[in-house]
């Protein structure tokens, strides 16, 4: 499903064609960095001590992060801001008129993306439009009417106090339901309306003045603009007082609720919800699972007791605060959405360009309809090719490690090994493309198509409750700039968009990529057998497949890495949560391994390469690893992440995976006592 809209600081898925188009070779080459980045090194750190700052420490010296950014890479960062530049190009080119004649849908491409760069026309019409939203939700004169318009607001991508979409059962993964995923919140996470930590109250102080400021630009005298936000923050607050904690999230077991509409009606007995399925379109739905079932029981305690006209206002906030984020309404809403967003969160010295943002938009609204001609592009079929055999390599090293590994016993090895050979891989790009025919884009109105193309995505995922499940469906775009393991699934999905340099860099030796975009196969894969995605098995069922024994001896290990981690400082005296991350790290851990051993058996029986840059074929596998997480971070982001991010700051990525093995040391001579060499009483090993 597509879920809840993004917290307001984040920036950071009919018929169809049977088959994609014939991918080619790139229009134009991509320029191909150097193999080793020789700049970026620090020579004078020693290897041993902190190889981070060794890989990175010349790059972290001399690169600033761009005014607009809150975080800068050499890795991922970098190749975003090369695909928004390709994707640019094909956007203009739609919105011109000349757009690929192949392409079913660059019309309709093009007009939204012309409709999000005419600021003149938001300038003129962006606040009628919202005044329009408005007025339509001052209308609601009784409790009941709360379903409509939650309804009209949730069918429009919008989703105030929860989500609700599509997702497969987890007990039966061949099903499709409903589910209710808690949400609601304007700020990042629960513990900001809740902590103490005198960042967490300075930020409520910000978010306070924030909202005045952007009522008062609404046209709401001062007086009513202060209350209306206590009177916004009390009820977020209640809302956040009922949610699961970010580490809590993590488990599925305590996710899964399946309720049925009877279950709902008897969390929330006061809300309309067959008033409110109406609404969407789809009073057929019966079948509904719920993430937080304290939340619709807090809901239906609020929806009693909290005055309509806090509700009205809630409403309207979540229908402003969006549309200024997405920049559908006049460019003062979106200054002062920045400049919160700057002070408490991010950093950053400038908004960003409207192109960008727009182009950012058009891949998360029609991402699969522009990806047709991106893969067509900039992708090829050498560039798939070479990703298939090198997943091949890593899984095949994933085969040999399971039956290596001496904690685990025949029974749940035997489980262990099925479960791996039925990953699915979706490797490029989709292999039907999504039919857009029903869309309908306003080019007059960005507020309008912003909407009209969210109702489409709403709608095209609903449609699927009920129905057999999709397994080809893809859940990103082919132009995404980043990989991922669905374990409902069973798959991992490398979209074309981080097939590119400097992830993926066709002319660097293999010991580079194997390190760079090996390491990401690996860590993909693993996160097949991490501490949730062991909890899934082959089929993708949330299924306990594992004895007592072998699952003790996993979470023992598990435990090791954690209270690693739990020892790293994330920014000033923010340590990081060892729980919180502790899926992706174990993934970096184990991914690391798996691509180190698919590169040495990639390259047995052969002469050793030449050197690059002075180093050894297995030195360079570690640097190309590191020097893809070269990354500067400002620091009230780094503060936002530690506090809801699962993955570990870059440099944790890097020194932490590495600490723990042994292939580590012995290609750069490290010996035990070195910082990059823990014990082997304290080595923590999993995979």
């Amino acid at each position: 499903m597509k879920r809840f809209a993004a917290p307001l600081v984040l920036f950071t898925l009919a018929a169809c064609r049977t088959s994609g188009p014939a991918p080619t070779q790139p229009a134009a080459p991509l320029s191909e960095p150097a193999a080793i980045d020789e700049a970026a090194l620090d020579r004078s750190m020693d290897p041993c001590t902190d190889f981070y700052q060794f890989a990175c420490g010349g790059w972290l010296k001399t690169v600033e992060i761009p005014a607009d950014r809150p975080i800068w890479s050499r890795g991922i960062m970098e190749l975003r801001e090369r695909n928004l530049l390709l994707l640019r190009q094909i956007l203009e080119a739609d919105a011109a008129g000349r757009g690929d004649p192949s392409d079913p849908y660059a019309k309709k491409v093009g007009d939204f993306y012309a409709a999000c760069m005419d600021e003149a026309g938001t300038e003129a019409r962006g606040l009628q439009d919202l005044q329009t939203e408005w007025a339509r939700i001052d209308q609601i004169s009784d409790r009941a009417a709360v379903a409509d318009e939650l309804a009209y607001l949730h069918g429009r991508g919008l989703f105030p106090l929860f989500a609700f979409g599509s997702d497969q059962d987890a007990r039966d993964a061949t099903q499709v339901i409903a589910v209710v995923v808690q949400g609601g919140l304007s700020l990042p996470d629960r513990d900001y309306y809740l902590s103490q930590d005198a960042k967490m109250v300075e930020i409520r102080g910000l978010f306070d003045a924030h909202v005045v400021k952007m009522f008062e630009l609404a046209g709401v005298a001062h007086p009513t603009a202060a209350q209306d936000a206590r009177d916004l923050f009390q009820l977020e607050r209640a809302i956040a007082e009922s949610h699961w904690s970010v580490v809590e999230l993590r488990n599925p077991e305590r996710t899964y609720n399946r309720v049925e509409l009877a279950g709902l009606e008897k969390l929330a007995p006061h809300f309309a919800w067959k008033r409110y399925l109406a609404g969407l379109g789809h009073p057929e739905i019966t079948t509904i699972s719920v993430t937080t079932p304290k939340e619709l029981q807090e809901f239906d305690r609020l929806l009693e007791t909290a005055p309509l006209a806090t509700w009205r206002l809630y409403f309207k906030w979540q229908l402003l605060s969006e549309m200024a984020r997405e920049r559908a309404l006049p460019q003062r809403f979106v200054d002062e959405n920045f400049a919160f967003v700057s002070q408490a969160f991010t950093g950053s010295k400038a908004l960003e360009a409207r192109w960008k943002r727009c182009v950012s938009l058009m891949d998360d609204d029609l991402g699969v309809a522009v990806g047709r001609t991106y893969v067509q592009r900039y992708f090829g079929s050498a560039g798939k090719a070479r990703t298939d055999a090198l997943v091949a390599e890593i899984e095949a090293a994933m085969r040999r490690d399971l039956d290596a590994v001496p904690w685990m016993d025949p029974t749940t090895r035997e489980k262990a090994l099925a479960k791996l050979a039925k990953v699915e891989n979706k490797i490029g790009y989709p292999a039907r493309w999504r039919s857009y025919d029903a869309l309908s884009i306003d080019r007059g109105s960005f507020f309008k198509s912003r909407l009209s193309a969210s109702a489409f995505e709403v709608q095209r995922d609903l449609h699927k409750i009920g129905r057999p499940l999709d397994r080809s469906e893809w859940l990103t775009s082919p132009a995404t700039v980043n990989a991922f393991y669905n374990p409902s699934m069973n798959e991992i999905t490398f979209p074309a968009g981080i097939l590119q340099p400097p992830i993926f860099n066709r002319a660097a030796p293999p010991a580079v990529n194997y390190g760079s975009v090996g390491m990401i196969v690996g860590h993909e894969l693993t996160h097949g057998f991490d501490d949730t995605g062991r909890q899934y098995d082959g089929a993708g069922n949330l299924r306990d497949w594992w004895t007592d024994a072998a699952a003790k001896e996993f979470e023992r290990r598990a435990e090791c890495v954690a209270k690693q981690y739990d020892g790293y400082v994330a920014v000033g005296d923010v340590h990081l949560n060892g729980h919180l991350t502790l899926g992706e790290n174990l993934a970096d851990l184990g991914g690391t391994k798996l691509a180190y051993a698919g590169f040495q058996a990639a390259r047995a029986g052969k002469s050793p390469p030449p050197p690059v840059a002075g180093f050894s074929a297995d030195q360079q596998f570690f640097l190309g690893l590191a020097q893809g997480w070269c990354t500067q971070m400002r620091e009230p982001f780094a503060r936002m992440l530690a506090a809801t991010d699962p993955h570990s700051p870059a440099q944790y990525r890097v020194n932490g995976p590495l600490s723990n093995l042994p292939e580590f040391a012995a290609a750069f001579q490290c010996s035990a006592g070195k910082p990059m060499v823990r014990p082997p009483e304290q080595r923590c090993v999993v995979w």
